[in-house]
């Protein structure tokens, strides 16, 4: 094939930026957990890509070019991007879905039992999901296949595909795997018993290091414009929409999340910020190139207020410890954003009609069904992987989760 050198280097450039994202995520969840587990949070950072990336390298081509797909989405094999590239950039963005994962579900699960679910994950969970979407595969073309017109589920950098997938599987997890000690105190659960241990660890700093929650999340901004603006595969007029979206949503959604806190709380909670800037980049991520500027600020406020009362809902009425909001933020405007997508998409960048231009209603039903059909498979999958960890003893004790993942899995002891 003819390698196009402009296109092959974006891409190159797109992987490489979000290949920071990874370990960015671990940062991000360093910072929101307990300080006798921010070497485990940063360790499953690294693991991501570790395990991830060898795993998808061996897979790709049977579900992206072979038995499972019909080849490239969205571009084709046209644009003069080497598949082994193409790959990379790919690949990249199943190692941030299992890093989300990883920190949707912190605390309570042991290395070796995470690093069986990863390698679970990248061999066979993942890789269907995305080639279903993005490799031409049934999804792709669900609406032909049902008779409702040439629709299928479109997916512009991972709405359904990374980030509602990501919050659902870290919930899935979490909630079998049961609250941690902090959350089982503080609701009266079962092991109240110890509330003289467990009292002890709340009153202790819980966000010791929230400046490397600070840090992670501007390091996943930059590396969202890899992550957006180059999905569009070769430079075009469509990157320009991509980019600037992605610029606009994000940061209007954690102005809009820093004044609900104000509001609300009296202050100007930091960890509000972060959540509303990465609720703005989420929900715009499945849009970023097939709409116009203008709703992006649509999408913005929206996402801010998603994830603040979301949020608010979650800490409210679920039995579970969410310390970085992984559900309300990924999973809630991953799937609005997601929906959206057939309401939104302008004529000229996405290759159907929205609703606001006058396209059919029966392409939000494919899109909804799609959506459901992937995400139904990653809650079921997900949960009888963790059924079977749990199974398996790799839920650490409350002994264990009093010392920390720090020292029971590393050996790392904190002074």
């Amino acid at each position: 094939m003819r390698v196009d050198q402009i296109s092959t280097m974006w891409l190159s450039i797109g992987g490489i930026l979000v290949f920071l994202m990874i370990p960015a995520i671990g940062m991000l969840e360093a910072g929101l957990v307990r300080r006798v587990n921010v070497i485990n949070a940063m360790s499953k950072g690294l693991m991501s890509f570790a395990v991830f990336l060898p795993a998808w390298f061996a897979v790709f081509p049977l579900f992206f070019h072979g038995i499972f797909s019909d080849g490239y989405y969205p571009t084709g094999e046209g644009t003069g991007v080497p598949m082994y590239i193409y790959g990379f950039f790919l690949g990249v963005f199943g190692a941030v879905t299992l890093a989300l994962i990883g920190a949707g579900a912190p605390e309570r699960l042991r290395f070796g039992g995470w690093l069986a679910f990863a390698l679970f994950f990248s061999l066979v969970q993942w890789p269907l999901v995305a080639s279903w979407i993005w490799g031409g595969g049934f999804l792709s073309k669900l609406g032909s296949l049902l008779g409702l017109g040439d629709f299928g589920v479109l997916d512009f950098a991972g709405g359904t595909v990374v980030h509602a997938y990501a919050g659902l599987a870290g919930f899935i997890i979490t909630l079998l795997l049961g609250p941690s000690l902090r959350r089982a105190w503080a609701n009266g659960g079962g092991r109240a018993r110890l509330s003289p241990l467990i009292y002890k660890e709340r009153v202790e700093y819980m966000h010791a290091e929230l400046q490397y929650a600070i840090l992670g999340t501007i390091l996943l901004y930059f590396g969202w414009f890899g992550f957006n603006g180059m999905s569009t595969v070769t430079v075009s007029e469509q990157s320009q929409y991509a980019i600037s979206n992605t610029a606009i949503a994000g940061s209007l959604a954690g102005a809009i999340t820093a004044l609900l806190s104000r509001m609300h709380e009296k202050v100007w909670n930091p960890i509000a910020i972060i959540a509303g800037l990465l609720g703005g980049l989420v929900m715009i991520t499945p849009l970023a190139g097939f709409v116009d500027i203008w709703v992006s600020y649509v999408v913005g406020v929206l996402a801010g207020l998603v994830t603040y009362y979301g949020t608010k809902l979650v800490e409210r009425y679920y039995f579970i410890d969410d310390p970085v909001g992984s559900l309300p933020v990924h999973g809630f405007n991953g799937i609005l954003g997601s929906a959206l997508v057939p309401v939104f998409a302008k004529p000229g960048l996405s290759p159907y009609a929205g609703l606001i231009y006058g396209g059919s209603p029966a392409w939000l039903g494919v899109q909804l069904l799609g959506m459901a059909i992937a995400l139904l498979f990653v809650v079921a999958t997900t949960y009888i992987a963790t059924w079977l960890l749990r199974r398996s003893r790799f839920r650490i004790s409350v002994e264990e989760e009093l010392l920390g993942l720090d020292v029971v899995d590393h050996g790392v002891e904190r002074p």
